[in-house]
Parts: structure tokens; C-alpha cells; sequence
């Protein structure tokens, strides 16, 4: 009976781990949306803050999963924590070099669009 226990208490944080890390979220598409506004996105960006939020970005708590970017703007956003890091005033997330940069240093040919939502982090 000892073994039991044992082998019990040893599963029990792996049996927990997994419910709490499980969303029931498909995480290929954008959420809440009749039209995907961005087709070709095949994933969500894990966490590029990675204990650091950078020069333009500020430590939160919970800071979401739908930044401001160069193209979207989400109007909505699913209630996740995501990342800890989010743009300080006048800056956007880059997806492409993964940090914050300044609106203005958006590239020229991309014009955001306010949607829904547009979600970028896991």
C-alpha cells in the first residue's frame, strides 16, 4: 500500500500540470473570428520575453496574448495571461525580429487593421 501512495503522490503533479496547461484552444487559428485576418499564421509565438521584456517593453503580471502589431490591432482578446512583458505607450510587437518597436518604425507597406481580435502569443 505504501508503493501505491507512493507512485500517487509522484503522478498526481504531472496529472495536475496537464489539466492546468490544457486551454481547449486551437491554437492554428485566430480566435473569434468569421474571417481569419490572417490566414498564413500556422502558429502562436511561445514567449519571446524570455525573463527580460527589453528596452521598450514593461514587466506585467499578466499581460495578454493580443498585442498591438505592425498589421492588426485587436479590438478583443481572449482573457490569457500569455506573456509577462507588454509595449510600453507608442510602440507595437514586430513578429518578425519578436519585441517592441516603435510604431513609427513600422514598415511602410503594412497598414495596420483594427479586428477582432488577432491573437499572437500562446
Amino acid at each position: 500500500m505504501v508503493w501505491f501512495n507512493s507512485l500517487c503522490f509522484l503522478l498526481l503533479p504531472a496529472l495536475l500540470m496537464d489539466s492546468v496547461m490544457t486551454t481547449g484552444i486551437d491554437e492554428d487559428h485566430i480566435l473569434n473570428h468569421d474571417v481569419d485576418p490572417d490566414p498564413g499564421r500556422m502558429k502562436y509565438i511561445w514567449n519571446p520575453f524570455s525573463g527580460f521584456c527589453g528596452e521598450n517593453a514593461t514587466m506585467v503580471r499578466c499581460a495578454g496574448v493580443c498585442p498591438e502589431t505592425c498589421a492588426f490591432k485587436s479590438l478583443k482578446c481572449p482573457k490569457y495571461c500569455g506573456v509577462n512583458c507588454v509595449c510600453k505607450p507608442d510602440y507595437v510587437f514586430n513578429e518578425n525580429l519578436q519585441l517592441c518597436i516603435l510604431k513609427t518604425d513600422c514598415p511602410l507597406d503594412i497598414k495596420q487593421l483594427v479586428v477582432e481580435t488577432h491573437r499572437v502569443f500562446q
